[in-house]
Protein backbone atom coordinates (compact mmCIF):
# COMPACT_ATOMS: atom_id res chain seq x y z
CA UNK A 1 0.00 0.00 0.00
CA UNK A 2 2.81 2.50 1.03
CA UNK A 3 4.34 2.49 -2.09
CA UNK A 4 1.91 3.46 -4.27
CA UNK A 5 0.78 6.17 -2.12
CA UNK A 6 4.60 7.79 -2.53
CA UNK A 7 4.49 7.74 -6.14
CA UNK A 8 1.14 9.33 -6.08
CA UNK A 9 2.04 11.90 -3.76
CA UNK A 10 5.23 13.18 -5.12
CA UNK A 11 3.53 13.00 -8.75
CA UNK A 12 1.38 15.43 -7.76
CA UNK A 13 3.69 17.85 -5.51
CA UNK A 14 5.69 18.08 -8.77
CA UNK A 15 2.72 18.71 -11.40
CA UNK A 16 3.53 15.63 -12.89
CA UNK A 17 0.47 13.98 -15.31
CA UNK A 18 0.83 9.86 -15.20
CA UNK A 19 1.70 10.24 -18.79
CA UNK A 20 4.67 12.36 -17.98
CA UNK A 21 5.59 10.02 -15.06
CA UNK A 22 5.66 6.97 -17.63
CA UNK A 23 7.47 8.75 -20.48
CA UNK A 24 10.58 6.77 -21.45
CA UNK A 25 9.98 4.77 -18.45
CA UNK A 26 6.94 2.27 -19.21
CA UNK A 27 3.57 2.90 -20.05
CA UNK A 28 0.84 5.06 -18.11
CA UNK A 29 -0.96 1.85 -17.60
CA UNK A 30 1.68 0.86 -15.17
CA UNK A 31 2.06 4.00 -13.47
CA UNK A 32 -1.86 3.85 -12.77
CA UNK A 33 -2.23 0.62 -11.56
CA UNK A 34 1.53 1.27 -9.21
CA UNK A 35 -1.14 4.27 -7.60
CA UNK A 36 -3.80 2.41 -7.56
CA UNK A 37 -1.70 -0.93 -5.54
CA UNK A 38 -2.25 -3.14 -7.77
CA UNK A 39 0.83 -4.13 -8.90
CA UNK A 40 4.78 -3.25 -7.81
CA UNK A 41 6.92 -3.03 -11.12
CA UNK A 42 10.00 -4.56 -12.42
CA UNK A 43 13.06 -3.11 -10.57
CA UNK A 44 14.74 -1.60 -13.32
CA UNK A 45 11.86 0.35 -14.13
CA UNK A 46 11.05 1.46 -9.93
CA UNK A 47 14.64 2.93 -10.26
CA UNK A 48 13.93 4.58 -13.18
CA UNK A 49 10.62 6.06 -11.78
CA UNK A 50 12.41 6.66 -8.24
CA UNK A 51 14.98 8.93 -9.63
CA UNK A 52 12.52 10.86 -11.79
CA UNK A 53 10.96 12.13 -8.70
CA UNK A 54 13.70 12.16 -6.49
CA UNK A 55 12.88 9.51 -4.50
CA UNK A 56 14.94 6.91 -2.14
CA UNK A 57 14.54 3.38 -1.54
CA UNK A 58 13.47 4.23 1.82
CA UNK A 59 11.21 6.94 0.62
CA UNK A 60 9.40 4.28 -1.70
CA UNK A 61 9.67 1.42 1.17
CA UNK A 62 8.22 2.04 4.42
CA UNK A 63 10.24 2.03 7.61
CA UNK A 64 7.46 -0.38 9.25
CA UNK A 65 7.59 -2.69 6.07
CA UNK A 66 9.21 -5.90 7.14
CA UNK A 67 9.53 -5.95 3.42
CA UNK A 68 11.85 -2.79 3.29
CA UNK A 69 15.26 -4.46 3.64
CA UNK A 70 14.77 -7.24 1.36
CA UNK A 71 13.64 -5.21 -1.21
CA UNK A 72 16.90 -3.12 -0.90
CA UNK A 73 19.05 -6.28 -1.23
CA UNK A 74 16.99 -7.06 -3.99
CA UNK A 75 18.16 -3.83 -6.11
CA UNK A 76 21.61 -4.48 -5.04
CA UNK A 77 21.67 -7.98 -6.27
CA UNK A 78 19.91 -6.64 -9.53
CA UNK A 79 22.72 -3.46 -10.05
CA UNK A 80 25.28 -6.15 -9.19
CA UNK A 81 23.76 -8.02 -11.91
CA UNK A 82 23.96 -5.40 -14.12
CA UNK A 83 27.57 -4.70 -13.80
CA UNK A 84 28.66 -8.53 -13.97
CA UNK A 85 26.74 -8.09 -17.16
CA UNK A 86 28.78 -4.97 -18.33
CA UNK A 87 25.46 -3.44 -18.21
CA UNK A 88 26.37 -0.39 -17.01
CA UNK A 89 24.70 2.17 -19.06
CA UNK A 90 22.75 3.48 -16.01
CA UNK A 91 24.44 2.24 -12.92
CA UNK A 92 25.23 5.55 -11.43
CA UNK A 93 21.34 6.78 -11.05
CA UNK A 94 20.66 3.25 -9.56
CA UNK A 95 23.75 3.32 -7.21
CA UNK A 96 22.67 6.91 -6.15
CA UNK A 97 19.57 5.27 -4.95
CA UNK A 98 21.07 2.73 -2.73
CA UNK A 99 24.46 4.36 -1.62
CA UNK A 100 22.95 6.18 1.42
CA UNK A 101 21.47 2.84 2.78
CA UNK A 102 23.65 0.46 2.48
CA UNK A 103 24.18 -1.25 5.95
CA UNK A 104 27.32 -2.83 7.17
CA UNK A 105 26.22 -6.49 6.57
CA UNK A 106 26.04 -5.43 2.70
CA UNK A 107 28.87 -3.05 2.52
CA UNK A 108 31.28 -5.71 0.94
CA UNK A 109 29.16 -6.13 -2.24
CA UNK A 110 28.29 -2.38 -2.10
CA UNK A 111 32.05 -1.70 -2.58
CA UNK A 112 32.60 -5.07 -4.82
CA UNK A 113 29.76 -3.16 -7.40
CA UNK A 114 31.93 0.12 -7.13
CA UNK A 115 35.32 -1.69 -7.96
CA UNK A 116 33.82 -3.56 -10.93
CA UNK A 117 32.66 -0.48 -12.08
CA UNK A 118 35.95 1.62 -11.71
CA UNK A 119 37.93 -1.34 -13.48
CA UNK A 120 35.46 -1.45 -16.54
CA UNK A 121 36.29 2.60 -16.87
CA UNK A 122 39.95 1.21 -16.86
CA UNK A 123 40.35 3.45 -13.37
CA UNK A 124 42.80 0.66 -12.46
CA UNK A 125 43.61 2.60 -9.29
CA UNK A 126 40.51 3.51 -7.71
CA UNK A 127 39.44 -0.10 -8.39
CA UNK A 128 42.13 -1.37 -6.58
CA UNK A 129 41.12 0.74 -3.75
CA UNK A 130 37.65 -0.64 -3.35
CA UNK A 131 38.52 -4.10 -4.00
CA UNK A 132 40.69 -3.68 -0.65
CA UNK A 133 37.48 -2.39 1.07
CA UNK A 134 35.83 -5.30 -0.25
CA UNK A 135 39.03 -7.56 1.57
CA UNK A 136 39.11 -5.53 4.48
CA UNK A 137 35.04 -6.16 5.39
CA UNK A 138 35.17 -9.91 4.46
CA UNK A 139 38.22 -10.23 6.44
CA UNK A 140 39.79 -12.19 4.09
CA UNK A 141 37.51 -15.03 4.31
CA UNK A 142 38.04 -17.09 1.07
CA UNK A 143 34.82 -18.90 1.78
CA UNK A 144 33.10 -15.41 0.91
CA UNK A 145 32.20 -15.02 -2.86
CA UNK A 146 33.28 -11.34 -2.34
CA UNK A 147 36.22 -11.75 -0.99
CA UNK A 148 37.16 -14.32 -4.18
CA UNK A 149 35.75 -12.07 -6.79
CA UNK A 150 37.89 -9.17 -5.20
CA UNK A 151 40.78 -11.70 -5.65
CA UNK A 152 39.36 -12.09 -9.30
CA UNK A 153 39.06 -8.35 -10.68
CA UNK A 154 42.76 -7.70 -8.40
CA UNK A 155 44.23 -10.75 -10.63
CA UNK A 156 42.82 -8.84 -13.69
CA UNK A 157 43.86 -5.27 -12.82
CA UNK A 158 47.81 -7.00 -12.31
CA UNK A 159 46.94 -8.45 -15.84
CA UNK A 160 46.56 -5.17 -17.38
CA UNK A 161 49.45 -3.53 -15.60
CA UNK A 162 51.92 -6.51 -16.43
CA UNK A 163 52.44 -8.23 -13.45
CA UNK A 164 51.14 -11.93 -14.61
CA UNK A 165 53.24 -12.96 -11.57
CA UNK A 166 50.48 -11.49 -9.37
CA UNK A 167 47.60 -12.42 -11.44
CA UNK A 168 48.65 -15.82 -10.96
CA UNK A 169 49.10 -15.37 -7.49
CA UNK A 170 45.45 -14.59 -6.92
CA UNK A 171 43.66 -17.05 -9.54
CA UNK A 172 45.61 -19.52 -7.64
CA UNK A 173 44.34 -18.61 -4.26
CA UNK A 174 40.76 -18.65 -5.98
CA UNK A 175 41.22 -21.76 -7.73
CA UNK A 176 42.06 -23.33 -4.49
CA UNK A 177 39.18 -22.06 -2.69
CA UNK A 178 37.20 -23.72 -5.53
CA UNK A 179 38.92 -26.63 -5.82
CA UNK A 180 36.37 -29.20 -4.12
CA UNK A 181 33.60 -28.07 -5.90
CA UNK A 182 31.73 -24.46 -6.98
CA UNK A 183 29.03 -24.55 -3.86
CA UNK A 184 30.24 -21.02 -2.05
CA UNK A 185 27.82 -20.63 0.64
CA UNK A 186 26.86 -17.12 -0.21
CA UNK A 187 27.39 -17.50 -3.94
CA UNK A 188 24.45 -16.61 -6.34
CA UNK A 189 24.60 -18.28 -9.79
CA UNK A 190 25.85 -14.95 -12.18
CA UNK A 191 28.68 -14.47 -9.34
CA UNK A 192 30.18 -18.67 -9.80
CA UNK A 193 29.78 -18.22 -13.64
CA UNK A 194 31.35 -14.81 -13.61
CA UNK A 195 34.43 -16.03 -11.85
CA UNK A 196 35.05 -19.28 -14.44
CA UNK A 197 34.73 -17.39 -16.96
CA UNK A 198 36.99 -14.80 -15.87
CA UNK A 199 39.48 -17.29 -14.61
CA UNK A 200 39.35 -19.02 -18.03
CA UNK A 201 40.17 -16.08 -19.92
CA UNK A 202 43.07 -14.98 -17.57
CA UNK A 203 44.85 -18.53 -17.99
CA UNK A 204 43.91 -18.94 -21.72
CA UNK A 205 45.53 -14.96 -21.63
CA UNK A 206 48.78 -16.73 -20.01
CA UNK A 207 48.93 -19.51 -22.43
CA UNK A 208 48.22 -21.91 -18.95
CA UNK A 209 45.73 -23.78 -21.69
CA UNK A 210 45.27 -27.12 -18.87
CA UNK A 211 43.71 -24.87 -16.66
CA UNK A 212 41.60 -22.48 -18.74
CA UNK A 213 40.43 -25.78 -20.59
CA UNK A 214 39.68 -27.05 -17.04
CA UNK A 215 38.06 -24.41 -15.10
CA UNK A 216 35.89 -23.23 -18.40
CA UNK A 217 34.22 -26.92 -18.48
CA UNK A 218 33.67 -26.82 -14.97
CA UNK A 219 31.93 -23.72 -15.21
CA UNK A 220 29.61 -25.35 -18.12
CA UNK A 221 28.37 -28.09 -15.74
CA UNK A 222 27.77 -26.08 -13.13
CA UNK A 223 25.45 -23.87 -15.74
CA UNK A 224 23.84 -27.17 -16.66
CA UNK A 225 22.91 -28.40 -13.18
CA UNK A 226 21.83 -25.24 -12.86
CA UNK A 227 19.52 -24.76 -15.64
CA UNK A 228 21.56 -20.85 -16.32
CA UNK A 229 22.80 -19.25 -18.97
CA UNK A 230 24.97 -16.45 -17.72
CA UNK A 231 28.07 -16.35 -19.87
CA UNK A 232 28.04 -19.67 -21.87
CA UNK A 233 29.19 -18.52 -24.97
CA UNK A 234 32.57 -17.02 -23.27
CA UNK A 235 33.36 -20.21 -21.12
CA UNK A 236 32.98 -21.93 -24.54
CA UNK A 237 35.19 -19.74 -26.23
CA UNK A 238 37.78 -19.92 -23.69
CA UNK A 239 38.15 -23.43 -24.53
CA UNK A 240 38.27 -22.86 -28.11
CA UNK A 241 41.11 -19.93 -27.21
CA UNK A 242 43.12 -22.42 -25.15
CA UNK A 243 42.57 -25.71 -27.66
CA UNK A 244 43.97 -23.25 -30.45
CA UNK A 245 47.82 -22.47 -29.10
CA UNK A 246 48.06 -26.22 -28.01
CA UNK A 247 48.14 -27.89 -31.44
CA UNK A 248 44.67 -29.59 -30.86
CA UNK A 249 43.15 -31.11 -33.49
CA UNK A 250 41.61 -28.54 -35.42
CA UNK A 251 38.03 -29.60 -35.44
CA UNK A 252 38.24 -29.42 -31.79
CA UNK A 253 38.96 -25.73 -31.67
CA UNK A 254 35.73 -25.37 -34.06
CA UNK A 255 33.94 -27.07 -32.37
CA UNK A 256 33.98 -24.65 -29.41
CA UNK A 257 34.33 -21.85 -31.64
CA UNK A 258 30.97 -22.73 -33.06
CA UNK A 259 29.29 -23.21 -30.04
CA UNK A 260 30.62 -19.77 -28.60
CA UNK A 261 29.02 -18.16 -31.67
CA UNK A 262 25.45 -20.24 -31.40
CA UNK A 263 25.71 -19.63 -27.68
CA UNK A 264 26.20 -15.64 -28.84
CA UNK A 265 23.27 -15.55 -30.63
CA UNK A 266 20.96 -17.41 -28.28
CA UNK A 267 21.66 -14.91 -25.16
CA UNK A 268 21.81 -11.61 -27.67
CA UNK A 269 25.51 -10.89 -27.42
CA UNK A 270 26.08 -8.94 -30.05
CA UNK A 271 29.37 -7.61 -29.58
CA UNK A 272 30.39 -11.34 -28.70
CA UNK A 273 28.58 -12.50 -31.48
CA UNK A 274 30.79 -9.90 -34.29
CA UNK A 275 33.93 -10.93 -32.43
CA UNK A 276 33.39 -14.12 -33.13
CA UNK A 277 31.91 -14.11 -36.91
CA UNK A 278 34.92 -11.32 -37.67
CA UNK A 279 37.54 -14.06 -36.78
CA UNK A 280 35.36 -16.61 -38.42
CA UNK A 281 35.48 -14.19 -41.99
CA UNK A 282 38.96 -14.14 -42.00
CA UNK A 283 40.44 -17.68 -41.30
Amino acid sequence: MFLGSVIYDKRRSLNLTQNDLANGVCNQNTISKMEKHNMTPQIDVLIKICHRLDLSLNDVFSDFSSDSKQEQIFVLDSIEENVLLNDISEIDMKLSLVKDDINSKDMAQFSFIEGVLQFLQSNLERSSFELDKVVKETKSDNDNIYTLMAYLIKAMIYLKQNHPDMAVYYCKTIADSLQENLNIANAQGIEILFICKSLGKIYADLNQSDLAIEISKRGITYANEKHLSYFIDELNYNIALALKPKGTDDQEFQKYQKIAYYSAISLNHESFQKKIEKELLNK
